[in-house]
């Protein structure tokens, strides 16, 4: 009797972005092909093999039709034509006929005489001189991607997962995760990426674990292999020991009992020590994760990204998100909840609207912009919201403001918006407020402009820092230098607090430096009364403010503001941070 092969532990260690453990199987998302393996087959099962392929190529045929009938409708038939040949290719009964000859006479999967039979094709095509030729190469390529991928189940529209799974990928975009069965994703286990990675921001926003730069797993890692992933750690653990995941639920029941200290009061307000109010609210994607704001304790929702939804739902009429904002709005009477009109565009692509790939796509139409070149979706986004705010306190936001003219373009749509629903006869509450999220230097240099035009103001430090310093975030090479404590933009913040309290107004954080602890007492120095963070942060934030006072945060902003050192000053707060507040450290 054969013995089973004994399962050794490996471990790989990466950068901890999101705490917490999961210990569950892993599926794999590849955002490429590897050439299939040349399984062989029984005879008998050719049939099935087949009915795969056409199933496959059933699926991509509804994807490109429906990629052609948008493509077509926007932007007139020649980018339709492109879709058109990819068509021909899919439907080429040549190919057909010899992938089928293939898997019966040499009983192999049809994967690979799918694989074989197309590749042969790209062969002759690729590195041609001629341009027609080098473009039928992309076009046969494009076409054995997507039917590769959902041979392999890769391109479900909602990838659905019989149990719990770890989610294994070489990065994760914002489009990925919003096709994802959240339900039951328990964590994120990434090559790339960083602590202010989408996918980062994501999972700390659905309290799962999630660790970066995890270089090589998704090689090395098969989907249905059983993982522990260490959020705070920092690692992930393949075939984890029975004595493994015993000291993993040992610390797991002490962190418990620690958080629980911090737990006890979440749901007082946040008064500093000398009695000053700070609004600590959460920031949020989707509308399953209302039961997770309301019980963080968090005042209100100080982001709520709407880009997800779309993500997830392009095609969503104007009813159907007026009744999924209505039910994020409902699920948290009394909490304003502030909506973000779509940010698509940078990493988070909605690809019917990306008609042409960007040279770089951060500094392209995205944002505001887009909305204001699209108004179709704006206008149907803005209606939406409106109608929402019958349900309660809402306010509506505008991402990547460069400048005030924009926000006089996109309120002029939004009143349009208002008065088209109003002589239809459906009431628009006139206590929605208006804000501007201060994430471009353009906008900090004008904050003062901007503020005198919005109810409120919204720093979203993530950008902020990243077009300030010129540092791309999710680049290894450069992301030493990604420093949120640069002179620069402590001063692009302190102007724009300027701004909001000389316009009467308010002003708040959502970006990660909102959530970051050693960053509490400098940013409450600068100013700042409303911090908007993930849900797992609400807590322990407030917390911290609970063992503050002004004094202190003010001395501490005045220190900083002379100093020129990024280190240095990150220094200066964290050691604040440490004795007002060292069991968070613990």
């Amino acid at each position: 009797m054969a013995e089973t092969p004994e399962l050794h532990e490996k471990t790989w260690t990466g950068t901890a972005v999101s705490d917490g453990v999961a210990h569950a199987v892993v599926h794999v998302l590849k955002d490429h092909f590897d050439e299939p393996d040349e399984d062989t087959i029984d005879p008998l099962m050719a049939e099935n093999e087949m009915a795969r392929l056409h199933a496959a190529l059933d699926v991509t045929r509804l994807e490109i039709e429906e990629l052609q009938r948008v493509m077509g409708g926007e932007n007139g038939s020649a980018e339709s034509e492109i879709f058109e040949t990819h068509l021909l290719i899919l439907q080429d009964s040549t190919i057909l006929k010899q992938t089928e000859k293939i898997v019966r006479e040499k009983h192999v999967c049809v994967d690979w005489a799918y694989y074989k039979l197309m590749n042969k094709h790209m062969n002759a095509l690729r590195g041609v001189a001629d341009a027609y030729l080098r473009e039928r190469f992309l076009d046969i390529k494009d076409v054995t991607h997507r039917v590769m991928r959902h041979l392999r189940g890769e391109l479900l529209v909602h990838p659905m997962f019989d149990e719990p799974v770890v989610i294994v990928a070489h990065d994760l975009t914002p489009s990925d995760t919003a096709q994802l069965d959240r339900s039951r994703v328990l964590g994120f286990a990434l090559e790339t990426g960083s602590a202010v990675s989408h996918a980062a921001i994501i999972a700390r926003s659905l309290a799962i674990p999630a660790v970066v730069k995890l270089h090589g797993i998704c090689e090395d890692l098969h989907s249905g292999d059983t993982v522990l992933l260490d959020g705070e750690g920092g690692m992930l653990i393949q075939n984890p020991s029975a004595e493994t995941l015993a000291g993993y639920r040992s610390r797991e029941e002490l962190a418990e009992r620690r958080e629980d200290v911090f737990q006890l009061e979440r749901h007082s307000p946040a008064l500093t020590g000398c009695g000053y109010p700070i609004c600590v609210g959460a920031n949020a994607e989707f509308v399953e994760e209302a039961g997770i704001v309301s019980d963080s304790g968090a005042e209100e929702v100080g982001l709520f990204r709407t880009e997800f939804l779309h993500l997830e739902n392009p095609d969503a009429t104007e009813d159907e998100l007026a009744e999924t904002y209505g039910k994020m709005v409902i699920a948290l009477p009394g909490k304003r909840v502030i909506f973000r009109t779509l940010d698509l565009g940078g990493d988070k692509i909605d690809e019917r609207l990306a008609v042409e790939p960007e040279p770089n796509p951060f500094l392209g139409w995205r944002g505001i912009r887009l909305s204001l070149r699209r108004l179709d979706l704006f206008k149907r986004q803005l209606r939406a919201l409106l109608r929402a705010a019958a349900h309660g306190r809402v306010g509506i936001m505008f991402p990547m403001v460069s400048s005030v003219q924009e926000v006089l373009e996109a309120k002029a749509v939004l009143k349009e918006c208002a008065d088209e629903l109003a002589a239809e006869g459906i009431d628009v509450p006139e206590e929605v407020e208006v804000g501007a999220m201060i994430e471009i230097p353009s906008a900090a240099l004008s904050a003062d402009l901007i503020a005198a035009e919005v109810d409120f103001l919204s720093l979203g430090t993530n950008d902020l820092t990243q077009y300030t310093i010129a540092v791309d975030r999710l680049n290894d090479r450069v992301s030493s230098l990604y420093q949120p404590t640069h002179p620069a933009v402590l001063r692009l913040i302190e102007m724009s607090v300027r701004a909001a309290r000389d316009a009467g107004i308010r002003i708040g954080m959502c970006g990660e430096m909102a959530s970051d602890l050693t960053l509490t007492p400098l940013m409450i120095g600068l100013g700042l009364n409303e911090l908007s963070v993930a849900t797992t942060q609400v807590a322990r934030v407030k917390h911290a403010v609970r063992r503050l006072n002004m004094q202190q945060c003010h001395s501490l902003a005045g220190a900083a503001m002379a100093n020129a050192s990024p280190i240095e000053i990150l220094n200066l707060s964290r050691a604040v941070a440490e004795k007002c507040y060292p069991e968070l450290f613990e």
